[in-house]
């Protein structure tokens, strides 16, 4: 293994152990052109709230990693080390509902969940980075369990270290394979494999550790090439697109993308941990604004990892190492 200027951030770290003990191979590189330097007109966001703490009470977190918001704004949260109730559902304004999902290694239970996506009919689908062998889980949003699919291996359907999901109009589910695999792959609503795209490297359409897949209105797979300090966009049949950012500090740059979330208006939300903020950009990859890295010291994000974006645009940003969950909002 081979890591040249690897930054490791609370979040991060966690995943990289996995990978050095599954044996998998990674050269971080950060030499990639952004492919557009196009800037559209700012939408400010300003913090609006935060709640969750630190534990393993009712409401609180040992790590907040994976966030989604269903149809009715309730709010999702996957906790990625042990505890009980590893997911909890919120509503919008961070009250506790319920929390499902124990320690284990069966198709129900969790080792490490990670990604989070919800269906059109607020199905939950969980990753678990830990328990490839039951790769993805799907769950009623009462908690009830139902389904788990995808198993541990190299081939279709298979996963090393299941990552981020993403859920497309018609009910399809995505899902990155951070490590060996270094692709993205789509199931149908029931678990059957569809197909998959990508491969290990630096070129267009391959991936250093894909983090996270959203899909936009249009049918658009928008996927975060996390070690290659990129997102990249492919059509519907995961053919390459386009790619945008590159290793840094200013406007459309990143050190360490992670997560990203699609409004209702296809502006891609991205989570730039290292950097300690989201960037905002539109659907072709223009900069639009950045977020969360100003303002009061309890309202800037200290190791952001998970994002999801309500029908009401609130965003919701988890945070790795106070385990909070901070909201901003929209300036009108």
């Amino acid at each position: 293994m081979n890591f040249k200027n690897t930054v490791f951030f609370s979040g991060m770290a966690v995943l990289l152990s996995f990978l050095i003990l599954n044996g998998s191979s990674m050269t971080y590189q950060s030499s990639f052109a952004s492919t557009t330097t196009t800037t559209t007109a700012a939408a400010e966001y300003e913090h609006k709230m935060k709640w969750g703490t630190k534990g393993v009470a009712t409401g609180q977190f040992n790590q907040a990693g994976g966030i989604a918001a269903d149809s009715e704004n309730n709010i999702y949260v996957a906790d990625f080390t042990g505890r009980s109730n590893m997911i909890q559902k919120f509503t919008n304004n961070g009250s506790f509902i319920l929390g499902f999902g124990v320690l284990g290694n069966g198709p129900q239970f969790f080792t490490n969940p990670s990604g989070l996506a919800v269906d059109s009919d607020n199905n939950i689908y969980v990753a678990d980075f830990g328990n490839p062998t039951y790769a993805i889980k799907k769950f009623s949003n009462d908690g009830m369990f139902i389904d788990s699919f995808g198993s541990f291996g190299l081939g279709n359907g298979e996963f090393i270290n299941p990552g981020g999901l993403g859920v497309d109009n018609e009910n399809n589910i995505y899902a990155t394979d951070f490590g060996e695999n270094n692709n993205v792959q789509k199931f149908d609503k029931n678990g059957n494999f569809i197909m998959k795209f990508g491969t290990y490297g630096s070129g267009d359409g391959a991936f250093l550790n894909p983090t996270d897949v959203e899909i936009d209105s249009l049918g658009n797979i928008f996927v975060v090439d996390s070690f290659n300090e990129r997102v990249q966009k492919f059509d519907k049949n995961g053919n390459f697109i386009m790619k945008f950012g590159t290793s840094g500090t200013g406007n459309g740059e990143f050190n360490t993308p992670f997560e990203l979330a699609i409004d209702s208006s296809d502006n891609i939300f991205v989570v730039d941990q290292g950097n300690n903020r989201v960037q905002v950009f539109n659907s072709d990859g223009g900069y639009i604004t950045q977020f969360g890295n100003q303002g009061s010291a309890a309202d800037i994000l200290q190791d952001p990892i998970g994002i999801a974006i309500d029908s009401n645009s609130n965003v919701y940003v988890a945070d790795g190492i106070d385990s909070d969950i901070h909201v901003f909002s929209q300036v009108k």
